[in-house]
């Protein structure tokens, strides 16, 4: 795990309040015409009955990379 200063946290803590503040003003200008067809996208783009082919091989580099992860020390 990485250590920050006080003023590393307050730094890092700003910029994200920042990235909420856009992503908030971003929600309340898109038309619910677009969140519409966005949702309606992404509803299209999953079928249940049919898992990705190579589902396992990703979800093994996934596996992998958090042993590596966590073997060096980072979370």
């Amino acid at each position: 795990m990485i250590k920050l200063s006080k003023k590393q946290a307050a730094v890092y803590k700003q910029r994200w309040r920042e990235v909420e503040s856009v992503q908030i003003q971003e929600l309340q200008t898109t038309p619910m015409s677009s969140k519409f067809k966005q949702l309606c996208l992404l509803m299209n783009s999953f079928n249940p009955s049919r898992p990705a082919p190579d589902r396992e091989k990703k979800i093994d580099a996934i596996r992998r990379r958090w042993i590596m992860l966590r073997k060096n020390g980072i979370q």
